[in-house]
């Protein structure tokens, strides 16, 4: 919400130069050549204007290329952004998953899990609000493989939060509640984190890892 109560539109927020940055480093890493440009210039333009208010003409100006060069290599607006929603969930979605694997109680598994996908929501903030955020307008076959990576994360959450009341190292009243705060609250640090603040991603991750174990009954390892 904005200062006078209206709702805040992706379209009223400027990007940071080290959000810019951030999304440029992540495609230089996934896409070559035109595709990469393109990609580039249409997760700015969905940052910027949100999925509707980004047309094909916006997406290829901040491409600095042609409408009809877009269409060579993606036919529409959907599959563009069904290509960037993919890719950012894997990563995202990965964040968690990943670190969660490497160790194997269920304390560690939350707080490794918590501060990693905290540090990247943080990280890469206008990205992960974007895939986030516009992924809701979204509920067709065709993002299916998309939300198929979220109720993943979930299901991961859930088992760990299950384990570590069966083993009496979590006091939680509700599992399921307690599963969304979590997740929620990570995904929400894209929304008002900002690049100038004085704690850094990752310190930032970890003070979110702490909070998560306080909310579970447990002492941070």
């Amino acid at each position: 919400m904005s200062t006078d109560g209206t709702p805040t539109t992706n379209a009223s927020l400027e990007l940071e130069p080290q959000a810019v940055d951030a999304i440029e480093r992540y495609w230089a890493d996934r896409a070559t050549g035109p595709s990469r440009k393109i990609l580039i210039g249409a997760t700015l333009a969905f940052a910027e204007l949100g999925y509707h208010g980004a047309s094909t003409r916006a997406i290829a100006a901040r491409a600095d290329m042609s409408p009809a060069a877009v269409y060579i290599h993606f036919t529409s607006k959907v599959e563009l952004f069904h290509h960037i929603a993919l890719e950012g969930h894997k990563t995202s979605t990965g964040a968690f998953n990943e670190p969660a694997e490497l160790v194997a109680d269920p304390a560690s598994k939350l707080r490794m899990g918590v501060a990693s996908f905290a540090t990247f929501n943080a990280e890469m903030n206008t990205f992960s609000r974007t895939i986030e955020y516009e992924m809701r307008l979204h509920h067709d076959q065709r993002f299916a493989d998309v939300w198929r990576l979220r109720r993943g994360v979930e299901d991961h959450m859930r088992r760990i939060l299950q384990a570590g009341v069966d083993e009496g190292v979590f006091r939680i009243a509700d599992i399921e509640w307690m599963k969304i705060l979590l997740l929620s609250n990570c995904i929400d640090i894209a929304r008002w984190y900002r690049h100038e603040s004085p704690h850094t991603p990752m310190a930032l991750g970890f003070r979110y890892a702490d909070l998560a174990m306080s909310l579970v009954g447990a002492v941070a390892p």
